[in-house]
Formats: C-alpha cells, sequence, structure tokens
C-alpha cells in the first residue's frame, strides 16, 4: 500500500515539478505562489530525477558499497618524438644517441662537448 502511494505521490509531483519549469520562475517564487516548500520540491525533483536517470539506465542502482582499484593511466608517449633518429661513435669510441625532437642547441652542445672529451 505505502509503495502505491509513493507513485501516486511521485506522479502528482512529476506534474508540479513540470509546471514550475513551464512557468519560467524561479523555484522560490513558484513554490510560494503555489504554497509549496521549497524542501519538498526539492526531495521530490531529486526522486523523479533519479527515476529517470534509472529507466535511462544512466543512473546504476546498487545496495552495496565495493571498492574497486583505480590504476593510473600510463603515460602517453610520442612515438615520433621518443624514436632514436641517429647514432654517433666517434674514432675514440664515444657514442651518443640522437632522439627524434632533440632541439639544435642542445645537439649542437652536446657534439661540441664529446669532442673536447673523447
Amino acid at each position: 500500500m505505502r509503495n502505491a502511494q509513493h507513485e501516486i505521490q511521485k506522479s502528482r509531483w512529476r506534474e508540479l515539478i513540470r509546471e514550475c519549469k513551464q512557468s519560467g520562475k524561479s523555484v522560490r517564487s513558484w513554490c510560494l505562489e503555489n504554497d509549496v516548500k521549497q524542501s519538498n520540491y526539492y526531495y521530490w525533483l531529486k526522486i523523479v530525477r533519479e527515476e529517470s536517470l534509472i529507466q535511462a539506465g544512466t543512473l546504476a542502482v546498487s545496495k552495496s558499497n565495493r571498492f574497486v582499484e583505480l590504476l593510473p593511466k600510463e603515460k602517453e608517449t610520442n612515438a615520433i618524438n621518443n624514436s632514436l633518429c641517429a647514432k654517433l661513435i666517434l674514432d675514440s669510441g664515444c657514442q651518443m644517441d640522437i632522439y627524434n625532437g632533440a632541439d639544435e642547441q642542445t645537439l649542437a652542445l652536446m657534439l661540441r662537448l664529446m669532442k673536447s672529451r673523447c
């Protein structure tokens, strides 16, 4: 019996909420004019919205709380910028790997260092 009463009230409030929205007035002013408590309005708005979301399949209903493991996303790497494009080997045996995305100034500095140290 209680469930049937709840459904009747929900149907009534669904219509009242629709009237409020169509009036173009703020909830506060509409509630004052229609002798409706704002707390009741918002309670039933929540009930009606949840029911709509459940029917649309966008709100999952579960009576149990569960913990799930959330894993961090792996850093997305840009394959082009991280791929080896050249390997420099000097007569002395010093080696330097050059990757895509290395800027010209850094390369020039590294070459000077290699020549002076190797």
